[in-house]
């Protein structure tokens, strides 16, 4: 299955991407921790959901405007109205999506079909799944592009999980989806090799970074660590 848009390519290209979510509601907060976590051409700034929810559409437009082009994934989430959203999110500039794996199937095609129309990559979000290999499996028979392996902040606070933790799962995802793995939810910098070498191939970290003193220090050492093949 090829990947759709400019993230595919940049996936061909370097390998592996790091995508720095930016999980802020003040979107002034977001553009500036965006430049400076952007530390080479392998690395997405996400417009996560609450930059989403507290100023819309216009914080993809924002970032994806940034000197130099950047890949910009908006994380909607998508439940329902999967090409609506998919569609929406392109007219503001988003290179990818995110649609919910516990959606339903038809929720699920359209914004797949739509990305493949509009060149957006959608991700398929395992986040709240009670059998990710299995939901993976599912994904990919419905034609998502990503599988995305997701420990949600809640979760992380209240049983002390982290993706960082779970290297071992990417590899039994790897078998259910031959396509790209993402893994995203309490990852620090430290941990990027451990994960890339496991197969991942997209590694998402929000507040290790967003909220480190040097936010750009923090993305080169993940970057670093990212080992990916362009520079």
């Amino acid at each position: 299955m090829n990947v759709p848009g400019r993230l595919g390519k940049s996936l061909e290209r370097c390998g592996r991407l790091l995508q720095v979510a930016l999980d802020f509601i003040d979107p002034w907060e977001a553009l500036r921790t965006g430049i400076e976590a952007r530390v080479g051409p392998a690395v997405i700034l996400e417009a996560g959901t609450p930059l989403i929810k507290s100023f819309g559409m216009n914080s993809v437009r924002m970032l994806s405007s940034l000197p130099g082009e950047p890949l910009v994934m908006a994380d909607t989430k998508t439940m329902d109205t999967g090409r609506l959203e998919t569609i929406l999110a392109a007219s503001y500039g988003a290179d990818a999506v995110s649609v919910l794996a516990v959606a339903p199937d038809e929720t699920i095609r359209e914004a797949v079909a739509a990305g493949e129309e509009h060149s957006v990559t959608v991700y398929g979000d395992l986040i709240g799944s009670r059998d990710p290999i299995r939901d993976a499996e599912r994904l990919w028979s419905l034609g998502v592009h990503i599988a995305l392996f997701h420990i949600g902040i809640d979760v992380q606070k209240r049983l002390g999980l982290t993706a960082g933790q779970r290297a071992e799962l990417v590899e039994k995802l790897s078998q259910a989806f031959p396509g790209p793995i993402a893994i995203a939810g309490g990852i620090r910098p430290g941990e990027v090799e451990t994960l890339a070498r496991s197969g991942a191939r997209i590694i998402i970290i929000g507040g290790a970074i967003t909220k480190s003193n040097s936010p750009r220090q923090a993305a080169l050492e993940a970057y670093k660590r990212l080992g990916a093949d362009c520079v």
